[in-house]
């Protein structure tokens, strides 16, 4: 086939798509925008009387709870879930400062260990309506392990793998709830912290939160007191806008084979 014959071909694949692509992309909205966030972390400092105080279980003279171990995204990355319950970065069962906790956000993709659930990044928003735009999650990379008083020794509690969400429907204004919540994934998803009293940054640079911990629904079962207060928390992250539809659109076609494969004009 000729080099003539060739572009001819081509041209008749590619007309019939972009007289779509422009009649399709003239239906968006011309202001239409989106986004996303990288980088970043998510800083927990627990307040360890509070902690105590809000979880009833108490079988000895030993606080009702207290935080034995912390792996941070690095060290939560390289541990499957075998490791997390069994292994000791601080050596001993004792009780470890709870301030300071970093957990670093997600990529969109992520390498999950054995028998573990981390979650990647898959936020999106548009930037001037962000309540009503928001959809996903943030993941959250690091693992926390707390000795709970059961008066056994089968008494670790693991907290981690989290994703942080908003949902506009647990606003409580009387409360303080705001609509953020911060979910566990180790072993099962569930409602570990509610934010109260939550202070947003948006900008087109960077996203900021930072507020109260609350006792969430997930500590219900070892007696925990939903709601209260046990410390406090900051976020920040960096906004990434994400390309116009219509250009993810035009990778998609692509990606069909609807412009031509590589190699399929050969003479």
């Amino acid at each position: 086939m000729t080099t003539r014959h060739r572009l001819s071909r081509f041209g008749k694949t590619l007309a019939p798509c972009l007289t779509f692509l422009a009649a399709w992309s003239a239906l968006l909205p011309a202001t239409a925008t989106a986004a996303t966030v990288s980088g970043g972390a998510l800083i927990m400092n627990l307040n360890r009387d509070a902690l105590a105080a809000a979880v009833s279980l108490d079988a000895t003279d030993a606080p009702s709870i207290y935080l034995e171990e912390f792996f941070d995204a690095q060290a939560a990355a390289v541990r499957n879930n075998a490791q997390i319950l069994e292994d000791h970065i601080v050596p001993g069962v004792g009780e470890i400062p709870a301030t300071g906790l970093e957990f670093a956000v997600n990529g969109a993709t992520v390498d999950v260990p054995v028998g573990r659930r981390t979650k990647p990044t898959t936020l999106t928003f548009d930037p001037g309506d962000f309540a009503g735009s928001v959809t996903g999650a943030i993941g959250l990379g690091g693992v926390s392990r707390f000795r709970i008083d059961t008066g056994s020794p089968s008494n670790r509690i693991v907290s981690g793998d989290y994703t942080l969400e908003f949902d506009a429907a647990n606003i409580d204004a009387d409360t303080g709830q705001s609509g953020w919540t911060l979910y566990n994934h180790y072993s099962f998803r569930s409602e570990s912290f509610n934010l109260f009293n939550v202070a947003m940054g948006l900008d087109p640079n960077s996203f900021t939160l930072s507020g109260e911990l609350g006792v969430g629904p997930g500590w219900e079962h070892f007696g925990g007191t939903v709601g209260a207060i046990v410390g406090d928390f900051s976020f920040q992250t960096t906004v990434v806008p994400v390309p116009a539809a219509v250009w993810l659109f035009v990778s998609g076609l692509a990606g069909f084979g609807l412009f031509g494969r590589s190699g399929s004009y050969r003479a």
